[in-house]
């Protein structure tokens, strides 16, 4: 379905006149061009099939050359005003009131963040519907073509740790590790990160969250590489561990239960199932293993325009697990101050089970020292 389409089925469902949208990754999901940093945008459409946006004047240009026929762009500017472009004198304010009184009932984004969320929230309520949620139904289910670019994003990844682990050497620091998966991934084309690698050494692996140091790899280390792209607009998300010397009887044990505890997950969330489900039966296997309490997080997200979206593996999510879902399965366990191990899949959900799109790459890669 193309750009118009969905928006007019959205209009259609929630039988509203227009829709008003200004989170940066809806218009980057629904126009296909880049958004950068938190750029402020309007994106609105209408039941009569108008399509119009609305950025600041120095993205007008890229917006009018990115996109088809059909959609009307405009630069808001109040003082720059080039003769080629179509310019609105108005403030962002202005520019959704107007847009507002034209309409009997519009659908807004309000639950997604964006620089103008403190104005979606202020219109009056007899007028705005929240589609939020008829936005996320349709952005959750991916198209053939959202899945083979997060197929190709996975392959690049891949070969970005690759050469990361062939670079490994005692004495290595994680910012180098990084600055060689940059490298890799950046001369295969990738232009934007899904997110910032995450290339952690003990201890520093033992929080889920972390950015690259100048620490040095030691003698008996695990490497956890947390790493994804965006490739045409859609993200891959995968994490490995690196084995480098040998692991303590601990570590051994704790790497092996995350192992199980993947597939548990991946063999749990089948169509049909909500997804609160695959994570209540991991934090049962941990618990059974007596480390229930060193996993701290979801079981895992969903990835598309942005790396972390619905559906959400968590405990007490409702959501229904649906053929064209893609996400991840992550399992860690984490010993803070000492060591912490995570493994991640990306996961599509089919007709017949959940099929692994990163399995090509292995879980955990053994180096020489």
């Amino acid at each position: 379905m193309d750009l118009t389409g969905k928006l007019l089925s959205i209009i259609q469902d929630l039988k509203i006149d227009a829709l008003i949208l200004t989170a940066p990754d809806n218009a980057e999901y629904f126009t296909g061009v880049p958004t950068i940093a938190d750029s402020t945008q309007i994106l609105y459409a209408d039941k009569k099939g108008s399509v119009k946006i609305y950025v600041p004047v120095l993205e007008f240009y890229r917006f009018r050359d990115g996109l088809k026929e059909g959609v009307e762009v405009y630069g808001v500017s109040k003082s720059i005003k080039p003769d080629d472009a179509r310019v609105v004198d108005k403030d962002w304010k202005e520019i959704i009131n107007d847009l507002l009184k034209d309409n009997e009932k519009v659908g807004v984004d309000r639950s997604f963040p964006s620089t103008l969320s403190n104005v979606l929230s202020a219109l009056p309520g007899e007028k705005v519907v929240d589609a939020s949620s008829r936005i996320w139904k349709e952005r959750m289910v991916k198209t053939r073509e959202e899945v083979d670019a997060i197929k190709k994003a996975i392959e690049i990844t891949s070969k970005g740790v690759h050469t990361l682990a062939s670079m490994v050497t005692e004495g290595v620091t994680e910012a180098e590790l990084t600055g060689y998966f940059e490298e890799r991934v950046r001369m295969e084309g990738v232009s934007r990160y899904a997110f910032e690698p995450i290339i952690s050494f003990k201890p520093n692996n033992s929080y889920p969250h972390n950015i690259p140091t100048s620490r040095r790899l030691g003698r008996n280390d695990i490497i956890l590489v947390d790493v994804g792209v965006k490739y045409k607009g859609r993200c891959s998300d995968i994490t490995r561990i690196l084995r480098y010397g040998r692991l303590s009887e601990e570590e051994k044990k704790a790497l092996e239960l995350v192992e199980q505890a993947l597939y548990v997950g991946i063999e749990s969330a089948q169509p049909g199932v909500k997804a609160g489900e695959p994570a209540a039966k991991v934090v049962e296997f941990f618990e059974k293993n007596g480390v229930g309490k060193k996993f701290i997080h979801g079981l895992g997200h969903g990835i598309g325009v942005v790396v972390h979206e619905p559906p959400y593996l968590r405990l007490g999510s409702e959501t229904v697990l649906e053929p064209g879902m893609v996400f991840t399965v992550e399992p860690g366990l984490y010993y803070p101050g000492r060591f912490g191990v995570r493994l991640e899949e990306d996961v599509l959900i089919t007709k017949k089970g959940p099929r692994v799109l990163s399995r090509k790459l292995g879980l955990i890669i053994d180096l020489a020292r």
